[in-house]
């Protein structure tokens, strides 16, 4: 329904965009490519001089100048295939035939007309398409994603100003964003928004910003020097680049100011659209202001006469900003003064230059978080503020340089982001090669590309089921009289039809409402060690889920010694009595008795119920619940529909909820609304997350702080109900994720697997294996002597509700 709509609004539009088009003398050029007849140069596939494709979007020269980097690497690691660049605008066709000469060959994007898209992807054919910052084209994306053709968003963004008008559509952008392979992100903002957009989250993955990546020009650039520029020696420059209408005001009130002190600057602005050049020269001439065109200049050293007294050089071509910076003494980036949301911060900075720009910094605002907090960049809100602040450092010279330094340092520590992108880029071409290589033997045509990425293990299992299906409304019909029952047992013990047996001491319980990872074992491990730190004595009551030995009860621990193994007694009382070393830990279908079996062998303060929610023939005195707020769609049905064990009302009989994952929450305020919807709850919620406290050898036992694997190349496994959020807690340690093989959860090691998993890191060139505690006690037995294999140790921290835990608890 939704592409019907805007494919509707497509062809009642197109008489209007075909008049803008023609009536545009910019746009005419390549307007027969973007109505999908694309030049000879492009032969058809079959064709004697036709080569595989791989074909970047790229809009404008923001977008090129940033894509640049990765274009160069595709066409050095992948020489046999040709690059075709394609642009929007002609500043963008300009900057591919300057930077991308003998590298990529530029086409016009096509319209987004289905006709149009099958026309141009018919004759291109392309391996994979890749498209930069967030410039979705629904019918071109879907025609690809039918077609088989792997579509990866490369340094996407989303700026506050498109997440507000993408929301109005959300539906729709969430089937767009399906179409997706991978989308490398910016930053965490950019994450976090697409995914509330709707992309799954396992095809979401930061990469950081390839403009950090951005080679220096070279030192000439395009014959700018101080020389053709007239700068006498004692002249300084100072660059304001990419400015906008009433910034350019500012800034020459700013250099008005600045110069009565320092009679020696010189400013050069230039404006982010070249066709204001005129409007800008009359703007500085009515400040009686002396002018310079960039383009009245000569090439190669015929410039003015040096030290010609106060005057603006106006930028009126294209290409040279980034390369004028290295002239400066201070910079200022426009686009932030008014509410445009920025321009390119690091253009300045690469050349180790102090920066200023204004508060509009949407589209950049990671960028300018960073250069602020290291000392590089500083932020004004009008030209007085910035005059006052550039003389500052020019008085104090040690200042200027330890900020510009700063700047320069900011860039790189944070390069990398093109390696990262090509490394994932190059798992999903293999897997592409290794499909198409299998559709070929059975014959047939891969229709869905997507399924395989990013590259997870092949023994992941995910149960997708579309919600129009017959077998979606069978099971949704099915969880109705299991709800029922659910309810029914509820109140039968409420009501006291059913008995409630207590034990003789204090019962705290932790649980959840669903099947799948939370977060229990973290939060139990936190609250058992909480407990022992107050002196009591503390005992595991766990059920042991698929644990093999099958006696009544099972001692995991005695309080000093672990005496049985993951696959004895589960792996996760087999984890909880490896870190909870002093507590009693045992396992057994049976709560109640199983208690009364530990007390009769040892004494124990209080007891700690490990998954107990649903357990209700068990007292307890405390109900801890977890939601996983990173998992809203797990909140959404009952079992066999979805993954709800009770319904979510069930979560008003907690004495607390505990929000899990908050810090890798997209949306966490409709997961709060959600569950206190349906359980009528107004309580303080308690937010939580997962820190890393390091990382331990699973052979040695050695251990290591969580920033020793930081930019380490690295293969994970898991087998826990949550591995996305496993994936985000590794990257968040700083490594390269080369490969992921995710297993069910609970997952039975074989010494197959872990041969896969082996040759899987062999294959892409890890350098570790990355696990969680929970698999590598299961995996420990299974491990070569070569093997290089670290298990990820997770603290829990209360992020706030902390004092209304406690008095839960009455710690």
């Amino acid at each position: 329904m939704w592409y019907l709509a805007y494919n509707a609004l497509l062809v009642l539009a197109s008489p209007v965009i075909l008049m803008v088009l023609l009536a545009k003398r910019r746009c005419r050029r390549g307007l027969t490519s973007r109505v999908g007849f694309l030049p000879r140069e492009f032969p058809p596939d079959g064709h004697p001089a036709s080569r595989p494709v791989l074909w970047v979007h790229a809009v404008s020269l923001g977008e090129v100048v940033a894509a640049a980097p990765l274009v160069r690497e595709l066409h050095r690691q992948y020489p046999k295939h040709r690059l075709v660049v394609s642009t929007v605008t002609e500043t963008g066709r300009e900057a591919v035939e300057q930077r991308l000469a003998g590298i990529a060959d530029h086409c016009y994007a096509p319209l987004d007309f289905p006709w149009t898209v099958e026309r141009v992807v018919d004759r291109l054919n392309p391996r994979a398409f890749f498209f930069v910052e967030t410039e979705l084209w629904p019918n071109l994306l879907r025609t690809l994603a039918r077609r088989g053709v792997p579509a990866i968003l490369v340094n996407g963004r989303l700026s506050s100003r498109s997440f507000r008008r993408y929301q109005l559509i959300k539906p729709f952008m969430k089937q767009v964003l399906d179409t997706l392979t991978l989308c490398l992100m910016q930053s965490e903002r950019d994450v976090e928004r697409i995914v509330v957009m709707g992309a799954q989250p396992s095809r979401v993955i930061r990469t950081g910003n390839i403009k950090f990546d951005q080679p220096l020009p070279e030192p000439a650039g395009e014959g700018l020097t101080r020389g053709l520029l007239g700068l006498a020696p004692e002249e300084e420059l100072i660059v304001a680049g990419s400015t906008h209408p009433v910034e350019e005001e500012q800034v020459l009130s700013c250099y008005e100011t600045l110069r009565r002190e320092f009679p020696r600057l010189v400013l050069l602005l230039a404006p982010r659209h070249i066709e204001r050049t005129a409007e800008v020269e009359a703007e500085v001439r009515q400040k009686g202001l002396a002018v310079i065109l960039r383009s009245w200049l000569g090439h190669k050293g015929q410039g003015f006469v040096a030290g010609s007294g106060p005057r603006v050089i106006i930028l009126d071509t294209r290409g040279e900003l980034a390369s004028v910076y290295r002239l400066a003494v201070l910079s200022f980036v426009g686009g932030t003064l008014v509410p445009v949301g920025g321009h390119n911060l690091l253009e300045p900075a690469q050349w180790g230059r102090a920066v200023f720009f204004g508060p509009h910094t949407d589209h950049c605002a990671e960028v300018a978080d960073l250069l602020i907090r290291a000392g590089g960049a500083a932020m004004v809100h009008t030209g007085d503020e910035l005059a006052e602040q550039m003389a500052k450092l020019l008085r104090d010279r040690i200042a200027l340089q330890d900020m510009g330094d700063a700047a320069k340092q900011v860039v790189l520590e944070n390069q990398g982001a093109v390696r990262r992108s090509l490394d994932l880029i190059g798992g999903v071409l293999i897997d592409s090669d290794e499909r198409g290589m299998m559709n070929a033997e059975c014959g047939t045509i891969n229709r869905d590309f997507r399924s395989s990425a990013p590259r997870s293990g092949r023994h992941h299992s995910s149960f997708i089921i579309h919600r129009s299906s017959f077998l979606h409304w069978t099971l949704r019909a099915l969880s109705v009289p299991y709800g029922l029952a659910v309810l029914a047992r509820a109140a039968c013990y409420k009501r006291g039809w059913l008995p409630h047996r207590c034990l003789s001491c204090r019962v705290i319980s932790v649980g959840n409402l669903t099947v799948g990872g939370t977060g229990k074992t973290p939060v139990v491990i936190w609250l058992v060690g909480s407990l022992l730190a107050k002196g009591l004595r503390v005992g595991v009551l766990s059920r042991g889920y698929k644990r093999e030995r099958e006696d009544q009860f099972l001692l995991v621990s005695n309080g000093t010694t672990v005496l049985a193994g993951p696959a004895e007694a589960g792996d996760e009382p087999h984890l909880i009595a490896t870190r909870c070393g002093r507590a009693v830990v045992a396992v057994g279908a049976d709560r109640y008795r199983l208690g009364r079996w530990v007390q009769e062998r040892f004494p124990i303060d209080c007891f700690v119920l490990d998954d107990g929610f649903q357990h209700l023939a068990l007292y307890r005195d405390v109900d801890l619940l977890l939601v996983d707020a990173t998992d809203p769609q797990g909140l959404e049905a009952l079992l066999p529909a979805g993954r709800l064990r009770e319904p979510l009302s069930a979560a008003a009989r907690a004495t607390a909820l505990l929000f899990t994952r908050t810090d890798q929450a997209g949306d966490l305020g409709s997961v709060l609304a959600k569950v206190e919807g349906a359980s009528g709850r107004r309580d303080h919620p308690i937010l939580v997350r997962f820190g890393v406290e390091g990382l331990a050898d699973v052979r040695s036992g050695m251990t290591y702080e969580a920033g020793w694997a930081k930019g380490r190349r690295v293969l994970i496994f898991s087998g826990i109900g949550n591995a996305p959020s496993f994936k985000k807690t590794v990257e968040e340690l700083g490594v390269v994720i080369l490969d992921e093989v995710v297993f069910r959860d609970h997952h039975a090691y074989l010494a197959a697997d872990l041969a896969m998993v082996r040759e899987r890191a062999k294959r892409c060139g890890a350098e570790l294996i990355v696990t969680t505690e929970k698999d590598a006690g299961k995996a420990a037995p299974l491990l070569e002597e070569s093997d290089r294999v670290l298990a990820i140790r997770l603290r829990t921290e209360i992020m706030e509700g902390l004092e209304l835990l406690e008095k839960v608890l009455n710690f």
